[in-house]
């Protein structure tokens, strides 16, 4: 722009006319333009401040800090008391990292102009950068104060105050930003992020639907969307959610990896591992991807690319203490063999023994650690001291597991009414513990107790919905340790009656708190918690062997009869023929009917010995639904063990109920399993007609088919050792005589085993002795409670 020729002041003129259209131009976002329009300027004045301070905002605007902290510098230089000029300059500084000089420009802005509430704004950011939270707090204050409807402000004291812990005020900061400015996006998303931080998944899930409408390609609002409905085990929608997010920006590790996680949890094994190596690729250092590609690696089976796994993320973050546990109680899913079993429990206990004496601190164990000691029930071995061992290893990483409530304080009055029991379980619904439990929590007593179901937010269907219906009140668990044992504490229970403990992360954590005086467990989960704050295991003397007493941490309690009001099965009246599961009509099929990683190697060479001894006979196994890793893994150590007879195994793809029964029905036998029998599966193939042959373990996790005989009063299914096991089920599948006779046996006394309510008033009537030996600072040992049941 050249030297204008005119009147005097004209050139003055024209240089605001273009100071004004390059400020147009930078406003409306077209940086070039505006610097182009702005170098002009500087030809013709080389020291003018606004120019020189405005072509340093746009250096910062687009990443080069270094040029704007000297333009800008120069501007000040020229005109010291420029407070948006010292403002701006804080900026660039932060941008590069100089926090301290940062500061110092604020202050100067401020200094100069003390009502200037964008550099109290953006001190605040600074110092919450630098971990001055209380400062940072205070000069987000001071910006509101100054410009009330400061939406930024408010959005940033929002992010502070959650830092802090302070939740509501963090939700109400966010929301008067919200009401100041509607079309926020990142407002809305951060408040959708702290009602799921609370729990509060069907808010969050609202909010984020509303940021979509205003922003749809926010791919981080499709991304915590995906989060919200994975914690509502809504997977689908979290899958189509995250898959959302990764269309808008493939790049996004984070959702790439919690796609995984909803895989897994959708039991698609194959494509969570996709998913996490995905996330690998985009970002190889991703510590949280490689533990989680190590934990569905393990699932599959994988056990030794799974440590690789681990040790991985440990690599890259040595400080997770609780990935250490996590590697630590990692267990084969199929043991490969006996002796392998032995080597992993003793690697196990030395594992635990070296952790023990390291200084660990986990602040949330259901994140870093995430897992149980499951794997550890299908040994068929006495696991008490060394689940004892675990528990006491994961209260010296995290202390506050040991939580006590209030109303469990000796001097607590309790308040007046029904005894309040607590029946909690992940599992409320058509799992295996929701058909066991489902009619004792029908049928316990509303006179004598207020019933409540505690859940972590799981699968709704006609079996939840009933229990929902029968209890006094439900209450609902987020899977936050911290804010539900509050929710919990807040009942003030008499009872807590865990149905199972073990195999769910959530609740084995959660179990290590006091919520209740009296604390139980039962068969959910036929294994001892180990857990110090669990004060009763509640079995039957029907499955507990002589020695069982040494098997718990917990006093073990043996009722009468099975601990369960069990429903008898409706009987699909469809029938299934061979052919609709791939099985030939010609030979004799001896079904094990449980699930795969039931099946322990001590069990092989009875199994060998029975196909030998039958020439017609197949061995029929049920597949996994994890894509066949299990079978292929049971193959394999089949083939090891009786590869004169592996031709003669079968696995039939994993069934619905209906063709379950229906294949209960065509076996010519059905086998029990000594080292882990089956509660459920027995009484749902018993309850058919279909005949099992038993044979009794020495825990109790090995005799739920035995007791249900006895329960019957039928023994001449019962075998006494391996030889009259074979002979027993080679008797079963050969003689159609005996096979009938046995048939009609069952089905004449199994009414015996479903709906009993002796076992219900049982369960009550050791609570209510329970609870008032706690008042007086006792225990009900398993004599005592016989003695007072049978007087009373």
């Amino acid at each position: 722009m050249g030297e204008e020729n005119g009147a005097p002041g004209q050139t003055t003129r024209t240089i605001q006319q273009a100071i004004d259209l390059g400020f147009e131009y930078h406003n409306a976002g077209r940086l070039p333009e505006a610097e182009g329009i702005y170098q002009q300027i500087l030809q013709i004045e080389p020291n003018q401040p606004d120019i020189l301070h405005y072509l340093g905002v746009i250096a910062y605007q687009v990443g080069k800090n270094d040029i704007a902290v000297d333009l800008i510098g120069k501007a000040i230089a020229l005109v010291p008391d420029y407070a948006e000029a010292h403002n701006n300059l804080g900026l660039a500084l932060r941008a590069q990292g100089n926090l301290d000089d940062a500061v110092t420009s604020y202050h100067k802005a401020m200094d100069i102009k003390p009502d200037f509430a964008e550099a109290s704004n953006n001190l605040g950011n600074t110092l919450k950068d630098q971990g001055e939270m209380a400062e940072a707090v205070a000069n987000y204050h001071r910006a509101i104060t100054i410009k009330p409807d400061y939406a930024e402000a408010h959005y940033n004291l929002g992010s502070s105050l959650k830092e802090q812990g302070k939740l509501n005020e963090a939700i109400a900061s966010y929301q008067k930003a919200l009401t100041i400015k509607p079309d926020y996006a990142d407002a809305h998303n951060n408040l959708g992020v702290l009602f799921q931080d609370q729990g509060k998944f069907d808010e969050a899930i609202v909010i984020h639907h509303k940021i979509l409408t205003i922003k749809p390609d926010f791919a981080e609002a499709h991304y915590n969307l995906g989060n919200a409905l994975k914690e509502l085990v809504k997977l689908e929608d979290a899958v189509a959610s995250y898959h959302k997010a990764i269309a808008i920006k493939p790049d996004f590790a984070e959702a790439h990896n919690n796609l995984g996680i909803a895989f897994k949890e959708q039991g698609k094994l194959d494509e969570a591992v996709a998913s996490y190596q995905i996330a690998l690729t985009i970002q190889p250092d991703y510590a949280e991807a490689h533990n989680n590609l190590g934990t569905t690696l393990k699932e599959q089976g994988k056990l030794d690319e799974a440590v690789a796994s681990y040790h991985r993320a440990l690599a890259i973050e040595p400080n997770k203490d609780g990935w250490y546990i996590r590697m630590a109680l990692a267990l084969p899913v199929i043991l490969s063999s006996t002796e392998e079993m032995q080597s992993r429990r003793s690697q196990l206990i030395e594992s635990i023994q070296e952790l023990r004496n390291r200084p660990l601190s986990v602040d949330d164990p259901m994140v870093d650690v995430g897992v149980t000691n499951f794997y550890l029930a299908y040994h068929s071995q006495n696991n008490k001291c060394i689940l004892e061992c675990i528990a006491r290893l994961h209260l010296s990483a995290c202390p506050t597991l040991a939580y006590q409530a209030n109303h469990c304080h000796p001097t607590h009055r309790r308040r007046p009414g029904r005894l309040r029991i607590g029946f909690l379980s992940s599992f409320l619904w058509g799992h295996t513990v929701g058909k066991l439990f489902k009619g004792v929590i029908e049928h316990f007593s509303n006179d004598q107790f207020e019933i409540i179901a505690i859940q972590p937010i799981h699968k709704k269907d006609e079996i939840s919905e009933a229990i929902f219906q029968a209890v006094d009140k439900v209450v609902p668990l987020h899977k936050k340790l911290e804010l539900d044992r509050e929710r919990i504490a807040a009942e003030e229970l008499d009872i807590l009656f865990y149905l199972d403990i073990g195999m769910d992360p959530y609740t084995y954590f959660l179990s290590f708190s006091r919520l209740a005086a009296v604390q139980a467990v039962t068969i959910g989960h036929a294994e001892s918690s180990g857990v110090p704050n669990i004060d009763y295991f509640i079995s039957s003397a029907l499955t507990e062997p002589v020695d069982a007493d040494e098997h718990y941490s917990e006093q073990l309690i043996k009722l009468s009869l099975l601990p369960t009001y069990y429903y008898r099965p409706k009987a699909s009246t469809q029938v299934f023929t061979r052919s609709e599961y791939g099985l030939p009509e010609d030979k004799r099929l001896y079904l094990y009917p449980q699930s795969l990683f039931k099946l322990h190697p001590g069990l092989d060479a009875t199994l060998a010995e029975i196909l030998r001894r039958d020439p017609d006979g197949l061995l029929v196994l049920i597949s996994d639904y994890f894509g066949g890793y299990w079978g292929q893994l049971v193959r394999e150590r089949l083939n090891r063990s009786f590869p004169d007879v592996i031709d003669r195994i079968e696995f039939v793809p994993y069934l619905s109920v209906n063709k379950f029964f229906g294949l209960a029905h065509l076996a010519d036998a059905i086998l029990d399993n000594p080292f882990l029998s089956g509660t459920n599966s027995g009484l749902e193939i018993l309850g058919i007609g279909a005949p099992i042959v038993a044979w009794p373990g020495a825990y109790c996790s090995g005799n739920c088919v035995t007791a249900c005989y006895r329960q019957m009063g039928l023994n001449d299914l019962i075998a006494t050792d391996e030889q009259s096991f074979i002979n027993l089920s080679l008797r079963l599948a050969q003689d159609r005589d005996f096979k009938r006779q046995m048939q009609a046996e069952i089905m004449a006394n199994s009414h015996k085993l479903y709906e009993r309510i002796e076992v219900v008033r049982e369960m009550e009537a050791f609570f209510m002795q329970a609870y008032e030996a706690s008042q007086g600072g006792t225990i009900v040992t398993n004599a005592s409670f016989n003695r007072w049941n049978s007087s009373g």
